[in-house]
């Protein structure tokens, strides 16, 4: 099932496939809830499947007022209100893993289990100056001008070599953001932090990781790991920062059997 739901003043586009225990995904900095389309195909078999765009994102509604990872992370308890969901599985990438920690934060009784995959909590200050300079050189020259050096961070380069035209959907896809927009969520992620959540997130929780991801390294789960008291690090070989494009299968064997150790 296809809609839109007016969330918080803004239509939010979003997507729901199956029966089950609800599942909702939260997606990246300059992507779309198509990146989680092999998750949503396999999981959908046992499992109500969400996914959504968030605001400024896909078919999602921009916001006027401007951006932040506590609006988005309002935005989600938003949704699930909207489609009478008490409390699901939590999966979100990149940024969208910060929007995910810091909803589980605010209402951890929500949430049955969390799924972060290339998390992030907090940017350090080497990663919040190339977001900065990165929202300047958009402003000035717009997307074309950072597309392909994402490109090269975002994909390893195993991915980049065996998978040419999956590297090219994922181009285009970053190529479809509003420029202004995507250079505000850069600011938004570079501004955002779900530390002080991570001591009120105590259900299970897994860390996924490519083991050439440059954008949200190995360490970096590390550290939310010692965070989060109940929660474990896999990581994902042969994969960047895309790890559930670059490697679905072995993404999503890793991401059901975790599932299968709770109950849900």
């Amino acid at each position: 099932m296809t809609t839109t739901a007016i969330i918080n003043d803004l239509k939010i586009h979003h997507e729901i496939q199956g029966d089950g225990p609800p599942i909702v995904f939260v997606h990246g900095l300059g992507a779309t809830s198509s990146v989680w389309h092999a998750q949503r195909m396999t999981l959908s078999r046992n499992y109500r499947v969400i996914v959504y765009d968030r605001s400024g994102c896909g078919r999602s509604q921009q916001a006027q007022g401007g951006y932040s990872v506590d609006a988005w992370a309002d935005e989600l308890a938003g949704l699930l209100d909207y489609l009478s969901i008490t409390s699901a599985v939590v999966v979100g990438h990149s940024l969208g893993s910060m929007v995910a920690q810091r909803f589980v934060g605010k209402h951890p009784e929500r949430t049955k289990a969390l799924i972060l995959a290339g998390g992030e909590a907090e940017l350090d200050t080497n990663a919040k100056n190339i977001l900065t300079e990165r929202a300047k050189l958009i402003d000035a020259q717009g997307l074309f001008a950072v597309v392909d050096s994402w490109l090269s961070a975002v994909l390893s380069p195993a991915t980049r070599e065996a998978n040419s035209a999956l590297a090219g959907l994922v181009r285009e896809m970053f190529l479809a953001n509003d420029a202004k927009t995507y250079a505000m969520h850069c600011l938004a992620l570079r501004d955002g932090s779900a530390l002080k959540d991570q001591a009120n997130i105590v259900c299970p929780t897994l860390l996924l990781v490519g083991d050439h991801d440059l954008v949200t390294p190995i360490r970096w789960q590390q550290q939310i790991a010692a965070g989060i008291v109940n929660s474990r690090i896999r990581i994902i070989p042969y994969t960047g920062h895309m790890t559930m494009l670059e490697r679905p299968d072995v993404f999503n064997t890793v991401f059901m059997d975790f599932l299968a150790e709770i109950a849900l």
